[in-house]
């Protein structure tokens, strides 16, 4: 006859009182178990990452060293004086601009150019080029949807296909990401905002005081991408409210703080007064002509890749479900948002470099499709023989073109001198490039805006201020 393990018999009552026990604990044992794996544990760089990143660094040093100056950057190189720029910075606020935070930034960085701070800039501004890069590929393959990591070939790849994606896409990237005064506006903002969206989507909004104050500075960089995205963050907080989810209250507070700063700026209003006004048949006028700085033929090598990953990856991915890529369609319907909020803003307002926001939206939907592609033994030597070849031709394009802007600015630096040393009016040879640098670079046949024939402009006495001239003209 079998003994019974235990000479103890715990009755009926007893095994339904150690059911109920045991479910009430259930939910704070689970609590200790490491289910899932934090967003913030993902590795912070991918194979082959770092040594894309590098040569993308030691390219953007080059060619923000040589890149000269131009246009308002001439009209930020005043002697420093801190209550001058201060001064100005207040009188911008209240009668030009609600850009407070980026102007004064961008008088500290040019009116110490004497200095040696344009070489500091050059080093920042390449950073911060790379950190978009950074936060665009890990944001994208994360967001195309969760696969494994990438072979150090196939990351290098991808991550250098990301950066010429971002320098090639879209059309005015000397003004927003070389010109110093572009640069701190646009990329500097734009950075930031990609920076922000990566965390929320990541779900690390929580973050420490210096954060929520870098958040609210970068609210207050640009008026549309700062716009779009606190209605962004304010979405996302209501909807994580009402699915019982973790609310950045923090976070949605901080940029709508920001945004609410440089929307109230009475210079905002000052500033549209000088400008025609536009009805709304105008302005979708003006916004439909305002797409020709987000489609080029430039996009045509980039689409064609991806395409070739898609159609060699159909049995693994349906189409058009494919199209989705994860939670990737919500960029393009970002860029799309962001294109049609341009419509509150006059006709006159809508530069070509106002689009630069949504052309980053549009990298990021291009490069979750990218991603989402299978990577086989094929796919990948495509991959490799496409990026050669495009890094070939952005070296034999940027190359010369940068090259021939320093020599053009060194130039006419050295005639101003000679002619300021006579104590003569400077006057000045219009150079133009030809319709190759106006798709490539500025989009204007004269390179360095600012200086024309008429003395009395505005920006043409800021050059003339910093080269120490009684006045400067051009002549053809």
């Amino acid at each position: 006859m079998t003994q019974p393990r235990s000479g103890v018999h715990y009755g009926p009552s007893f095994s339904r009182m150690r059911r109920t026990v045991l479910r009430t604990l259930a939910p704070h044992r689970k609590k200790t178990l490491p289910m899932t794996v934090p967003a913030h544990a993902a590795p912070r760089f991918l194979p082959g990452e770092k040594l894309a990143l590098g040569l993308c660094f030691v390219f953007l040093l080059w060619a923000n060293r040589v890149t000269p100056l131009w246009a308002d950057d001439y009209c930020r190189t005043i002697p420093f004086s801190p209550r001058m720029i201060f001064h100005i910075v207040w009188g911008n606020y209240f009668f030009w601009t609600g850009r407070w935070f980026i102007t004064l930034v961008t008088f500290f960085i040019l009116d110490l150019h004497h200095y040696g701070s344009l070489v500091a800039f050059a080093v920042v501004n390449a950073g911060v080029f790379v950190f978009l890069v950074h936060v665009v590929v890990h944001m994208c393959r994360r967001e195309a949807g969760h696969e494994p990591r990438p072979s150090a070939r196939t990351g290098f790849v991808q991550c250098l296909l990301v950066f010429l994606m971002l320098w090639w896409l879209p059309r005015t990237i000397a003004e927003v990401a070389l010109w110093k005064t572009g640069a701190i506006g646009y990329l500097w903002g734009v950075t930031g905002e990609m920076w922000i969206l990566s965390r929320l989507l990541a779900g690390r909004a929580r973050m420490n005081v210096a954060q929520y104050g870098a958040v609210f500075l970068i609210a207050t960089a640009m008026e549309s991408i700062s716009l779009l995205m606190a209605l962004f963050v304010l979405g996302w907080a209501a909807w994580a409210w009402k699915n019982s989810r973790p609310v950045p209250w923090a976070l949605a507070v901080s940029h709508a703080l920001g945004t609410f700063t440089l929307g109230v700026a009475p210079g905002n209003y000052m500033r549209a007064r000088f400008m025609t006004p536009s009805t709304l048949p105008d302005r979708l006028d003006g916004l439909t002509g305002n797409l020709g700085s987000l489609f080029d033929p430039f996009w045509v090598p980039f689409v064609l890749l991806i395409g070739i990953g898609l159609f060699m990856g159909r049995r693994q991915l349906r189409f058009p479900a494919c199209l989705r890529c994860g939670r990737g369609w919500m960029f393009a319907a970002l860029a799309l948002a962001y294109m049609l909020l341009l419509l509150i803003f006059p006709r006159e307002a809508l530069a070509a470099r106002v689009s630069y926001p949504a052309s980053v939206f549009l990298v990021c939907y291009l490069a979750c499709l990218l991603f989402s592609c299978p990577v086989g033994a094929v796919f990948s030597k495509v991959m490799a023989v496409t990026c050669t070849g495009l890094a070939v031709m952005h070296l034999a394009i940027v190359i010369p073109d940068l090259t021939l802007l320093a020599r053009i600015s060194h130039d006419w630096a050295v005639s101003t001198q000679a002619q300021v040393a006579r104590d003569q009016p400077v006057v000045l040879h219009k150079v133009t490039m030809g319709p190759r640098h106006k798709l490539l670079y500025v989009h204007k046949d004269i390179i360095f805006v600012g200086i024309n024939p008429d003395p009395r402009n505005q920006l043409t006495m800021c050059y003339a201020w910093a080269m120490g001239a009684s006045s400067v003209r051009a002549v053809p």
